[in-house]
């Protein structure tokens, strides 16, 4: 792939892990337990998506080359999750005070590990995503270091973003000029982006 595709790839891949849903809320519940455990949430998630990439990358190229109407079926569940998870930015509720002051209840290393990884390879949102999306990239000819690539691309973008939600949680958990209203205006703005790059998704099919 060329460095306009590997760019596309990875803001896709970004725009995914920064959308919300169930792994955000796990990982800020391991994060307030403590670095260690907002970390380890976060790079157990990120496994997990490593492992939906590689297996995308590699069992779908020779099945859409071969099936046009499904390829063009599967572009268009692209762009029809993206603006799935926009909308679902979009409506997100405000922040409620009262409950987000409940604390959260202390849990172990492993047990944040755990929950990481199964909130993603449990999810068949998940699988969804990644065969939807991937399929705009993957090819038959492709090398293999080429789709080991994008399953790394992938999986680093997702841990990394968990991770910096963790350290966030971890450096403002004491601090009081953390703004709650701040987090759901930029869900909003993910939501805003999403639904954009489902339109360029369209334009282009």
């Amino acid at each position: 792939m060329d460095l306009l595709n590997w760019l596309s790839l990875a803001g896709i891949c970004a725009l995914g892990a920064m959308s919300p849903g169930p792994s955000l809320l796990i990982v800020l519940r391991s994060a307030a337990s403590g670095l260690r455990q907002g970390l380890a949430c976060a790079l157990a998630h990120g496994a997990a998506i490593a492992i939906y990439a590689g297996l995308t990358a590699f069992g779908l190229a020779v099945l859409i080359t071969r099936s046009p109407v499904l390829f063009n079926i599967l572009q268009w569940a692209g762009a029809a999750m993206l603006v799935y998870l926009g909308w679902k930015a979009l409506r997100a509720p405000a922040p409620n005070t009262a409950a987000a002051n409940i604390p959260a209840p202390h849990q172990t290393v492993r047990r944040s590990a755990l929950q990481g990884f199964g909130v993603a390879f449990f999810n068949p949102k998940v699988a969804v995503f990644f065969t939807a999306l991937f399929s705009q990239f993957v090819a038959e000819q492709q090398a293999l270091n080429t789709k080991l690539g994008m399953a790394a691309l992938a999986a680093g973008i997702d841990a990394g973003w968990y991770c910096l939600i963790a350290l966030a949680v971890y450096a403002g958990r004491n601090r009081s000029w953390v703004s709650k209203s701040a987090g759901h205006r930029m869900q909003q703005l993910f939501g805003l982006l999403l639904i954009g790059l489902a339109a360029r998704l369209v334009l282009t099919l």
